[in-house]
């Protein structure tokens, strides 16, 4: 089990389902009674209706937290009752119960209503409770995200009040005084500077971290042959990096573990937007925004939040992703131990053309003075494993893993299970790769996206063995698009 279905189950199970409704729509009496049973032995509230039109009702009256409708009722279907549940009431979760194995069906109620899960009948009881659970578990998931980004919303706003206060005061001081271009972007980045402080009292030293990272990027900028204003933009975009953490808990700013909660990482990878947010409607601030909104993508497309690869990003923002993995390496601000500047570099050089551009890699170099980076691995002693950092050696304690850590960034490491003892990222990898024109879109990251395999050609160019393979594992046909995995 992966450690993100690990953490879901237990917040799952952690939660008072005695706080949550469901509210069950089936036309049958008797199917209705057996659901009520099932979800009152699991402490759920429970309501049922015999018609869309009464569920409709309910919902108007009543607060709701999952629906769970049968397909084919009189008046209107379970889709078209769950797509106005969708347009009426947006945050609850939704689930189709039917007993036809006609893939058309479920396609329906994907489309309309946006269904969080598709069940067959009969259903098994276990199997039902542990799928409301989950669907519970994501609708407090979303509720908690939801007020972190109102949160970090407000904080955006009295920060971008005072910038506008410290704006005032600046040309209330200079009203009197005449001074040229060059004068007045000095003022504007002393200005942005005291922005960066006052923000980053958050953390005193994310605040030098911020300072160390701007005063290199200016270095490899100059070297590149960088404008005066490109140079200035990328160290504004230096200082102001970690703009986003701001809305983050104090416990995601050290000994933060990418590897762990699986909700908490996807929170954590949204602070580089967060930034973008703050200070791309400032003044003369667009560049600067995109470049902290991408300084955590990497040149092979592993980075966060698009996933973006090699020249897709601009040159500003890959100095400040690998000049920022070369700082949090030397400082304990991540949680892992200290690393010399030269065990540092070692490490930034040794992932030249993987995680960091290339280019930018010979300037960092360059900037810190060294010809040759040693290709030894990092902290190698007599007997001890070359492939690992002298702090990861040993007996001593594990930390919380650094993103330069070699096992987070192996080739061909997708370990991450789609649905629960049938398929898993990896096993969908080996197949594919065994149809030609056969391939994986991974739309998952997009809003109603789902993980497709598409055939060139269309569908209909598709091997008998690769659509039986895809059938067994779940997969739904779309006649235009390909196939997709709806249970995600």
């Amino acid at each position: 089990m992966s450690h993100s279905n690990a953490s879901t189950d237990a917040v799952a199970h952690a939660l008072d389902l005695s706080h949550y409704v469901i509210l069950c729509v089936d036309d049958e009496p008797h199917i209705s009674s057996a659901l009520r049973r099932i979800f009152d032995m699991a402490g759920l509230s429970v309501m049922v209706a015999a018609s869309a039109s009464e569920a409709l009702n309910l919902l108007a009256e009543n607060e709701v937290h999952v629906v769970l409708s049968d397909m084919h009722m009189p008046e209107m279907n379970g889709a078209d009752f769950l797509a106005q549940v969708r347009i009426r009431w947006p945050h609850i979760m939704r689930l189709m119960l039917t007993g036809t194995t006609d893939s058309s069906v479920a396609i329906d109620a994907i489309n309309k209503g946006e269904i969080y899960r598709y069940l067959a009948k009969p259903w098994d009881n276990d199997e039902l409770v542990c799928v409301v659970r989950e669907a519970i578990d994501k609708y407090a998931l979303i509720s908690e995200r939801d007020q972190l980004l109102d949160l970090t919303k407000q904080q955006n706003s009295e920060l971008s009040n005072m910038v506008n206060i410290l704006e005032e005061k600046v040309q209330e001081r200079t009203a009197d005084l005449t001074k040229s271009l060059t004068e007045l972007r000095g003022s504007y980045i002393a200005s942005i500077k005291a922005y960066s402080k006052l923000i980053v009292l958050k953390n005193h030293g994310l605040f030098v971290h911020s300072q160390a990272v701007a005063d290199l990027c200016v270095k490899i900028a100059r070297l590149a042959g960088c404008s005066q204003s490109e140079v200035q933009d990328i160290y504004i975009a230096g200082l102001l990096h970690d703009l986003g953490k701001i809305g983050l808990p104090e416990s995601m700013l050290i000994n933060f573990n990418s590897q762990g909660d699986e909700y908490q990482r996807k929170i954590y990878e949204s602070h580089p937007k967060s930034g973008e947010d703050c200070l791309g409607s400032l003044y003369e601030m667009g560049q600067i925004a995109s470049y902290i909104g991408m300084h955590h993508e990497r040149f092979d497309g592993t980075g966060f939040p698009k996933g973006l690869k090699g020249q897709q990003t601009p040159f500003g923002a890959r100095v400040l992703c690998a000049v920022e993995a070369y700082e949090e390496l030397k400082t304990s601000l991540t949680g892992t131990d200290k690393l010399s500047s030269a065990d540092a570099a070692r490490m930034i050089h040794q992932q030249s053309g993987k995680l960091f551009c290339p280019d930018v890699c010979h300037l960092l170099m360059k900037a810190l003075g060294i010809d040759k980076p040693d290709s030894q691995p990092l902290g190698s002693t007599d007997g001890a494993d070359a492939s690992q950092p002298a702090h990861h050696r040993g007996n001593t304690p594990a930390k919380a893993e650094h993103p330069l850590k070699p096992s987070n960034f192996a080739d061909g490491q997708k370990t991450d299970v789609l649905i629960r003892n049938v398929l898993t990222y990896s096993e969908l990898m080996a197949e594919i790769a065994q149809h030609s024109g056969a391939g994986i879109v991974d739309e998952r990251d997009k809003p109603k996206g789902y993980l497709w395999v598409r055939q060139a050609g269309g569908v209909h160019n598709a091997s008998p063995k690769l659509v039986k393979w895809l059938k067994d594992h779940r997969f739904l046909i779309n006649q235009e698009k390909g196939w997709f995995l709806p249970l995600l």
